[in-house]
């Protein structure tokens, strides 16, 4: 039997609120040559007769009901029962345009490369907003800050020759469930992987659609899981990408500050090693941020608490005037 030149690849954790509108957009793909693997990551509502629906309606849908192990690990599933040349994941709460993965495989047929990103839009309670993909370097050092500032992780807009990562033993990590999709993403451009582009925004991401998403959840346990994932940063890349793992540091840093999780002790016992970042380091921060941030390192955590609650404060009055 002739394996297909694409699998899509859906992790599917209690969605069955969205589920329907995602698989219909793959069913209505320009290009029909692929295959859509539906991984039930062990849903306890209806996600899961859902994707026996489809799979039976459908041959190119399959169907794998598992127990609950998170989406690292429910990534790494999929892709070890891929068949396709090409791999892309799909997330259960989005969808996608009909010409998706004809545009891509076209791209990457056309130009031979082992990557290719399109823009994405961001779809959040009717508001959309277009996110441009488009790489501006070609070596692999400088894909990889863009990947670590511009750039999300997000595996849903990446289109990913599958015998790259096979043959290097790339894998998700199954410890993470925040940023495993980078660690993926990075570990592929390390092995010197090319890269191209499709200028269409080909995915609509829909950020606010499911509440059981990954970035759904409490404050805390987001501060952990992006914890753990910038652990494995500093694991994954050499010393001279320091600054850029600080910066992503530093955004956990504001995190909780926002929260008002933690004492004084508790943040400057995780955090007043980030002291060291110069004001000029701050990348991708507006002032106030920079200024926050560097206040609670430098000066007064309790300060930076206050002018946290200030800027929080101000920016609700501007949304009551509005």
């Amino acid at each position: 039997m002739k394996s297909p030149a694409i699998s899509v690849i859906v992790a599917v954790y209690n969605a069955d609120k969205t589920l329907t509108r995602l698989l219909d957009s793959l069913k209505v793909q320009t290009l029909s040559d692929f295959e859509v693997l539906m991984i039930d990551d062990g849903s306890t509502d209806n996600s899961g007769d859902i994707c026996d629906r489809y799979a039976e309606e459908d041959k190119r849908f399959k169907t794998f009901h598992k127990q609950n192990e998170g989406i690292g690990k429910t990534r790494q599933y999929g892709i070890e029962h891929a068949n396709g040349e090409y791999t892309i994941h799909a997330d259960a709460d989005d969808w996608v345009e009909p010409d998706y993965l004809e545009k891509l495989y076209n791209k990457a047929l056309e130009t031979g490369a082992d990557m290719v990103i399109c823009d994405m839009l961001i779809e959040e309670n009717g508001k959309q907003t277009y996110i441009n993909q488009e790489p501006k370097s070609k070596d692999t050092e400088g894909l990889i800050k863009e990947f670590l500032t511009r750039m999300p992780g997000g595996p849903c807009n990446k289109f990913l020759k599958r015998s790259v990562y096979t043959e290097q033993g790339i894998k998700y990590l199954h410890n993470l469930n925040y940023g495993e999709d980078l660690i993926f993403d990075l570990q592929f451009i390390m092995t010197g992987a090319s890269v191209s582009y499709v200028s269409k925004a080909l995915y609509h991401y829909d950020y606010s659609a499911n509440p059981n998403s990954a970035v759904h959840g409490s404050v805390l346990k987001k501060i952990q899981n992006r914890e753990k994932f910038i652990t494995e940063l500093r694991n994954l890349l050499p010393d001279r990408f320091e600054i850029y793992i600080d910066n992503k540091q530093l955004d956990v840093a504001y995190m909780a500050i926002q929260s008002k999780l933690f004492t004084k002790r508790q943040y400057l016992d995780s955090y007043s090693y980030l002291s060291r970042v110069k004001w000029r380091d701050y990348l991708n921060k507006d002032f106030t941020i920079k200024t926050i941030l560097w206040t609670s390192l430098n000066i007064s955590y309790n300060l930076a608490i206050l002018f946290s609650a200030i800027k929080k404060m101000v920016r609700s009055l501007k949304s009551t005037c509005k």
